[in-house]
């Protein structure tokens, strides 16, 4: 029986890519196993209601009806046929031409922009050993209560992220057990530490933004966003996290009473900081698959299957790319840096 992740209102986007002469692949062949041990690991998600998404590009000299017909025979629910047409395709990369990778990268990425615009990298565990050429998850379904909608979140995050913004909501969602937190507390109060976790993952994206080099931080702590806690909450947190009365909270940071939400709300991110780092880590397995997933939504590589397109990025010796790197990575897998702050 195969361990099934349920991870609730996200699914898996999954991209295979094939450069073979012949598909299928040969009978009872390493990757003809490999795509029948995907293809029930789909139908059982899908028996447990989560329908992944998969595209296959097969690249040669094929037929697409027979291509579909082969696909349809592993028994994927949810599938994508594209034929891209090159004649000697294994020479061809043998030899070390770029132009045919390049044609598959542009056809994962259309497909992705057109029908998966929210899918957010990751490496899929439930399919861990098939080898696919891009993993991500994307928002499915609604499963978490949160004070405000989808399209008020995305307003407030990075350009490049604000299209995955329900994606980064259900995954804030487990990182935070918001279920657990809602279970155990008031609904107007939970609903409030709910906004406090958005904004501070908003924030945390504005600073890969900076630490990336890509933008500057551009979040905004004035609170008046529908996204944040309300002022009656942002009093409450800042008495409770602040040693200082309110006359002195007001000339410790040069502001006055109706400017002490963004002190607040400031006081409050910078504390859930190191906490969402780490649960967000744990959700992508660990620190590389979190890089990897900021940098990608940034600067996209489809190229190249995932797993080397991540070293590359990440194992070069080149002197200036290791500079480049040292913000962002800094960042990622230790926490907030000096580089974030910069606006």
């Amino acid at each position: 029986m195969l361990n099934i992740n349920l991870v609730h209102g996200l699914r898996y986007v999954l991209v295979y890519v094939s450069f073979k002469s012949v598909f299928p692949p040969a009978e009872n062949s390493p990757s003809d196993i490999a795509l029948l041990r995907a293809a029930n690991c789909s139908m059982q998600r899908k028996m447990h209601g989560i329908e992944d998404a998969f595209l296959f590009v097969v690249v040669g000299r094929h037929v697409e009806e027979a291509v579909s017909g082969a696909v349809s025979a592993y028994g994927f629910p949810n599938a994508t046929v594209l034929c891209v047409e090159a004649d000697e395709v294994e020479r061809r990369l043998e030899m070390g031409e770029e132009y045919i990778l390049s044609e598959v990268g542009n056809a994962v990425e259309a497909w992705l922009n057109n029908y998966h615009i929210g899918a957010v990298a990751t490496f899929p565990q439930d399919y861990a050993e098939t080898g696919f050429w891009w993993g991500g998850v994307e928002h499915c379904k609604e499963v978490f209560d949160w004070p405000f909608d989808d399209g008020d979140f995305a307003k407030e995050l990075p350009g490049l992220y604000r299209s995955k913004g329900a994606t980064w909501l259900t995954i804030l969602g487990h990182v935070v057990d918001l279920n657990e937190i809602h279970a155990n507390g008031h609904d107007s109060l939970a609903r409030e530490i709910a906004a406090a976790w958005a904004a501070t993952l908003c924030e945390w994206l504005h600073g890969f933004e900076a630490a990336s080099g890509n933008s500057y931080n551009d979040f905004d702590y004035d609170a008046n966003s529908n996204i944040y806690p309300s002022q009656f909450f942002l009093g409450f947190e800042l008495a409770r996290l602040s040693a200082s009365d309110l006359e002195t909270a007001c000339e410790e940071a040069d502001v006055d009473l109706d400017g002490l939400c963004s002190v607040a709300l400031k006081a409050i991110t910078r504390g859930q900081r190191d906490e969402l780092r780490k649960g967000l880590s744990d959700f992508f397995s660990g620190d590389r698959a979190l890089y990897w997933a900021l940098h990608s939504t940034i600067w996209p590589n489809f190229a190249k299957p995932m797993g080397e397109a991540l070293e590359l990025e990440l194992d070069g010796n080149d002197y200036d790319d290791l500079a480049r790197l040292d913000s962002p990575w800094r960042y990622v897998s230790e926490g907030w840096s000096d580089e974030a702050d910069d606006d």
